[in-house]
């Protein structure tokens, strides 16, 4: 008798994960690539791990059979120059017509013009494959698009290529392009221009509590159920990250797995499971804090300071400020709360009811460990200028100490002159 199949973890890292949310995203995208007067190309930013690859990867599960989607993964491809990267996109939107049993007979004896490769792409192929298309539309869904930003940079792709691709754009109505970047390429979005505008980007966030209850859920449907507080405390403790929920679902797979295989899952199965999620992570969250500047990390050190001594409380800024100045590194107000928008802008840190909390409980966690103050002290710093007082005094009294002992007979040394007063001033004479 054949043994029964049993089901495979949806969270795991070997196939493409469980997809929530991004409504928002969708109609970002439907818009731009149907306007018939705007721009048809648009980018989707975010740091790592918020899901842009996810997004790409399931646009035909949101656009209808009018669309045909390109999946083109630069960083993997790794295109050496912009031949390569031309024949790139051929040959991606060749494949997507073979996936979609379209005929291809008419592509198939189009042969490239390795000397002038773009009046080729522009003029000979996109025009009989818009023949083979019809009435569809063509998008080139191009994954860590940073890639063309470095190599232009580089001088290994022309400065002139966005407007190049542009000018496909304008030729083929039914042509579209979405660019996925890191959101530390988003001061660099006017290089897009003119495929994409300031107004064409869209930038991804963390899910909402109604996406997480969905990605949590629905995938294990008919195996095992997560209570509402289980939800809640998978909610707080990832900060609706894509990739810690991801790594979370994986967990709570294998945990109902090695159980009795029928249970409901409560918020101290995802406390355990968070256990190793945690450790899965450190180095992510070691990464996010070095790459806050110093009056970030001051003012994250002073909240999570805050919060060990109150945890239910969120905390105002000016308890951070006054933590700050008793710390010796004092921080004004309006440094303090441009660090905690950039901070909240990235989704480290929320403000809730006038005062502030880290937002992943499973950050929290990393920075109670490890947030610690500087320990280079800035020129005129009052903590310095203690320790060099102490010293001083200390050095004083022991030359004392030495004269007193050497007193008495006729070689006594006396001393005529008061010790004097040591003071020490933040600024030079």
């Amino acid at each position: 008798m054949d043994e029964p199949i049993l089901p495979q973890n949806p969270y795991r890292p070997d196939a493409i994960a469980p997809f929530a949310g991004r409504q928002k995203a969708f109609e970002h995208l439907y818009e731009r690539l149907t306007n018939p007067t705007g721009t048809k190309g648009c980018a989707i930013l975010g740091r790592q791990g918020i899901g842009k690859t996810s997004l790409l990867l399931h646009f035909h599960d949101t656009f209808d059979e009018t669309f045909v989607g390109v999946y083109l993964p630069l960083k993997r491809l790794t295109p050496r120059d912009e031949s390569d990267l031309l024949r790139a996109l051929a040959g991606g939107a060749t494949g997507a017509l073979v996936e979609r049993n379209l005929s291809i007979a008419r592509l198939g004896d189009l042969q490239p013009d390795s000397g002038n490769l773009r009046a080729w792409l522009a003029e000979t192929y996109l025009p009989e494959l818009f023949t083979v298309l019809r009435r569809r539309k063509l998008v080139f869904l191009l994954d860590d698009a940073g890639w063309l930003l470095r190599n232009m940079d580089e001088g290994r792709l022309s400065e002139d290529l966005f407007s190049y691709l542009n000018g496909l754009v304008k030729a083929q109505p039914g042509l579209g392009f979405v660019l996925a970047l890191d959101a530390r390429y988003e001061d660099t979005l006017p290089q897009l221009s003119p495929l994409v505008g300031l107004t064409d980007a869209f930038r991804l966030e963390s899910l909402d509590e109604a996406d997480t209850v969905w990605l949590l859920r629905e995938p294990v449907r008919g195996e095992y159920f997560i209570n509402d507080e289980g939800v809640a405390a998978a909610h707080r403790a990832t900060g609706g990250r894509p990739h810690l929920l991801q790594r979370l679902g994986f967990q709570l797979y294998k945990f109902w797995e090695n159980g009795d295989g029928d249970r409901t899952l409560t918020a101290e199965d995802v406390k355990t499971a968070s256990a190793t999620v945690y450790r899965e992570s450190r180095g992510e969250f070691e990464a996010e804090w070095k790459a806050r500047n110093r009056n970030e990390r001051l003012t994250l050190t002073a909240l999570i300071s805050l919060i060990l001594a109150d945890p239910l409380t969120p905390t105002p800024a000016e308890a951070l400020e006054a933590w700050l100045i008793e710390s010796d590194y004092p921080l004004d107000m309006t440094t303090i709360r441009a660090a905690l928008r950039g901070l909240e802008y990235d989704e480290i840190v929320e403000n809730e009811g006038g005062g502030w909390r880290v937002r992943a409980g499973l950050m929290q966690n990393w920075l109670l460990d490890h947030a610690r103050l500087e320990t280079m002290a800035r020129p005129g710093d009052t903590r310095l200028l203690r320790w060099a007082a102490v010293a001083i005094l200390v050095l004083l009294v022991a030359a004392l100490a030495l004269i007193v002992s050497q007193g008495g007979g006729a070689g006594q040394l006396v001393v005529s002159t008061p010790v004097p007063t040591v003071t020490l001033a933040a600024t030079p004479e």
